[in-house]
């Protein structure tokens, strides 16, 4: 395989916490950014997917925000998860993550998603 733009050959691979592939260029460093951030993004769902497994609580708040150059996942005002973050957080990155959120809850047939509060800050 080869990159669409320097084509080169020397393409990284990474493999996340939710088992999905992301690629990027390790000669011209395309995607690389875009890889790095998927990676931290699905660390964090599956921390939160790890959580509504194993709760007991009946209503939740579940935020996510970046703070100082990283990402944090809280849960009932509780810092659950903190990683490295330190790119762009765009309004469709926060469309994806609210959806995505909602999805992993509704799943969780344990919660009532009247009683989950869903709050994605840029």
């Amino acid at each position: 395989m080869n990159c669409n733009y320097c084509k080169s050959t020397k393409l990284e691979y990474l493999l996340s916490d939710t088992n999905s592939t992301y690629t990027y260029c390790s000669n011209c460093k395309k995607n690389f950014d875009l890889a790095h951030k998927h990676i931290a993004i699905d660390a964090l769902l599956k921390k939160l997917l790890n959580i509504l497994n194993t709760s007991n609580e009946r209503s939740l708040k579940i935020e996510v925000t970046q703070e100082n150059g990283s990402i944090l996942l809280i849960i009932n005002n509780i810092r659950v998860f903190k990683t490295d973050f330190k790119y762009d957080f765009l309004k469709k990155d926060v469309y994806y993550l609210e959806n995505i959120i909602s999805e992993l809850v509704q799943d969780s047939y344990k919660f009532n998603l009247s009683k989950v509060d869903i709050i994605v800050s840029e």
